[in-house]
């Protein structure tokens, strides 16, 4: 019998436990700002997609995240697909986490539109605050 790594339980329990978390959308408060968003795909995707979008990071690699920042990795794609994507997740949750209970469907397509289509390769997404920060 195969052991699960504890990556593999990690994403479970991300699984299992994601639809706990509710969304702030989800209770009738407005949708987040492009600057929340951004603080949510630091909190929430750089590990896979990394810094800038580009999916370098060493998990990214491994479960072949898609790279935002690459015109041939985003042909084909819609905003439409790319937020279902994000509120569905991948292989049930065990490749990408679902985020439906955490984003609506507005603040998924913000995401993809504002933020993920933008995104350059060796530019980090930052919160407007963060990139402040690092201007100084």
């Amino acid at each position: 019998m195969r052991h699960p790594t504890p990556f593999t339980c990690l994403w479970v329990a991300v699984a299992l436990l994601g639809p706990a978390v509710p969304s702030l959308s989800a209770q009738g408060a407005a949708p987040r700002t492009e600057g929340e968003l951004r603080a949510f795909y630091q909190r929430s995707c750089i590990g896979c997609h990394g810094e800038d979008g580009s999916a370098t990071a060493a998990d990214g690699r491994k479960l072949k995240g898609r790279d935002f920042t690459s015109e041939k990795d985003m042909q084909g794609t819609t905003d439409q697909g790319l937020a279902k994507t994000i509120r569905k997740g991948l292989f049930f949750g065990m490749a990408m986490p679902a985020y439906k209970n955490e984003l609506s469907e507005e603040e998924a397509l913000l995401l993809v539109r504002s933020i993920l289509r933008k995104a350059k390769k060796g530019e980090p997404i930052q919160t407007p605050a963060s990139a402040m920060a690092k201007s100084r």
